[in-house]
């Protein structure tokens, strides 16, 4: 019985099939484009969220300037404060 066990037995008519099968080139070049696709897409995201905080920011600072000019604020101080509050928008 050991010896069974040992020694398979060599059937050469039948043809062992592999469990695990390696990957196609298709299928790894379709896994790299949809990577490099995501990526692209989140670099993307990325730029147009930070240019849309830019604008926002830039919209804030440009009233804030504009109160000043109409001499709303009295010392740099109230600028100065009144700048820090776009920042935390």
């Amino acid at each position: 019985m050991s010896n069974l066990l040992e020694n398979p037995i060599l059937r050469p008519h039948e043809i062992t099939k592999s469990k695990h099968k390696e990957p196609k080139t298709s299928s790894i070049l379709l896994t790299s484009l949809a990577i490099t696709m995501a990526i692209i897409l989140l670099m993307y995201s990325g730029i147009w969220y930070s240019e849309g905080i830019m604008k926002q920011y830039s919209a804030c600072r440009d009233k804030i300037i504009g109160f000043e000019q109409r001499g709303f604020y009295e010392s740099p101080e109230q600028l100065r404060l009144a700048l820090s509050f776009c920042n935390t928008k």
